[in-house]
């Protein structure tokens, strides 16, 4: 049975307008390379950024970031969350003007503090809420110039966040559930997946005892460190396959396996398929646009 995974590639319709607009009542446990923004139309969530946990009601609107692993659990039946999903592409201008500069490229950079959770009570969230509803209205019925007016809802979002809540600390530790400070090892794991780690160089990494670890992580994550560290190398490894005319065991060992005949079985276990049969597949895609 091929496991659940952790990096999804999320669905948008139009490559040429990158941004998706969809209801859900729930949110398992993933993350992906887009922006995330979700929010509580009715009924309540436990929402899940990294390795905080936080409660979210009706109104109120969690902000994902990208690599940002995440998840949302509904508390009452009658839940129902708007996920709007788009790529940094829609909102970037190639430094065409000063806005790239002065507040993309910090954000995507990290150089900026941004929020992942806005609360009904705080002051500007309604006027953020107003925005995010006329932009859900505006995708929903693709009137002529729908694109643009998505558009300028996504900035004046983004203009009101940099505005009111830059720079400022996330959450109050009082609106905690839990908090595990795993979030800089999990930055460290997507950006050096080919590296070997052992149970107990990350839970040094995290001042916690390996016995522990094991626990907050298996918690945060749903998986074991090596589970997911497999899972990062299998999908690096699958956009290699894909795009370059590397050997399969030159490939293993870019993404940090010194076994093709190991890193075979963890692709089929993760993929459901061997390496080979997966690159023969991406080949036919491939001839198949091309007649």
């Amino acid at each position: 049975m091929v496991q659940k995974h952790l990096k999804e590639s999320t669905f948008i319709p139009d490559k040429t307008f990158p941004i998706n607009v969809f209801y859900t009542n729930g949110i398992h446990l993933h993350w992906h390379d887009h922006m995330e923004w979700v929010m509580i139309k009715e009924g309540k969530a436990v929402v899940q950024i990294d390795d905080v946990f936080v409660h979210l009601k009706k109104g109120e609107i969690a902000l994902f970031h990208p690599k940002q692993l995440h998840a949302a659990h509904v508390l009452e039946a009658d839940t129902r969350l708007i996920a709007i999903v788009f790529n940094e592409a829609i909102i970037r201008n190639s430094g065409l003007d000063n806005t790239e500069n002065l507040y993309f490229f910090p954000y995507f950079n990290e150089q900026i503090k941004m929020p992942n959770f806005l609360r009904k009570e705080d002051a500007h969230t309604k006027e953020i809420r107003k925005s995010i509803s006329n932009l859900i209205d505006e995708f929903e019925r693709k009137e002529t110039g729908y694109e643009l007016m998505v558009k300028s809802e996504l900035y004046r979002t983004f203009s009101m966040i940099f505005r009111n809540y830059a720079y400022i600390e996330d959450v109050p530790a009082s609106r905690i559930q839990k908090k595990y400070k795993l979030t800089t090892l999990l930055n460290y794991l997507r950006e050096n997946f080919y590296e070997s780690i052992s149970v107990e160089e990350a839970a040094k990494m995290v001042n916690l005892s390996p016995n522990h670890f094991c626990k907050v992580f298996k918690k945060v994550t749903g998986k074991t460190l090596i589970e997911y560290l497999n899972i990062l190398r299998v999908y690096e490894a699958e956009k290699m396959l894909a795009e370059t005319d590397w050997s399969i065991m030159e490939i293993a060992e870019k993404v940090g396996y010194e076994s093709v005949t190991y890193f075979g079985r963890v692709f089929k276990q993760v993929k459901g398929m061997p390496p080979s049969a997966k690159r023969k597949m991406f080949r036919q895609e491939e001839f198949k646009i091309g007649k």
